[in-house]
């Protein structure tokens, strides 16, 4: 399956006192990741959010952890996107060290595509179902 990877370094203020990579900056990673993703498919999410008619929240977030990340560690995010449904998508992500590619942490996020201002689930716009259906042809 095709693969989206996003590197990043660690910097101070993503560290908790214990000079480690504090638990909900990594979902900040991986939210980066998808916005990464999002602007090299060339998918208008700014655009969607703008024109009002349309949401897609994240509906479900879970996280493990493996392994710390310190100041000045680069990780590197790779992102696996699926289509579960017409108004639903999964993002996989696995985080590890950008040198030695330990694994650190991997996480998952669910998103439903809903329409505004009623709240309830709708199709996502064409391009982004054939965006995330070809990832397995890319």
């Amino acid at each position: 399956m095709a693969t989206f990877t996003y590197e990043r370094r660690v910097y101070l203020g993503d560290t908790d006192g214990a000079g480690v990579v504090y638990f909900n900056q990594f979902l900040q990673m991986c939210h980066e990741a998808y916005e990464s993703w999002l602007m090299a498919e060339n998918l208008p999410l700014q655009k969607v959010i703008s024109a009002g008619d349309l949401a897609m929240p994240l509906v479900h977030a879970t996280i493990d952890f493996f392994s710390p990340a310190y100041c000045g560690d680069r990780l590197v995010v790779t992102l696996t996107v699926t289509l579960a449904s017409p108004h639903r998508f999964c993002c996989d992500y696995q985080i590890s060290q950008a040198e030695s590619l330990q694994l650190v942490a991997r996480a998952q996020t669910h998103h439903v595509c809903i329409a505004l201002p009623a709240r309830k689930k709708a199709p996502l716009p064409p391009s982004w179902q054939r965006t995330i259906g070809d990832l397995d042809h890319h």
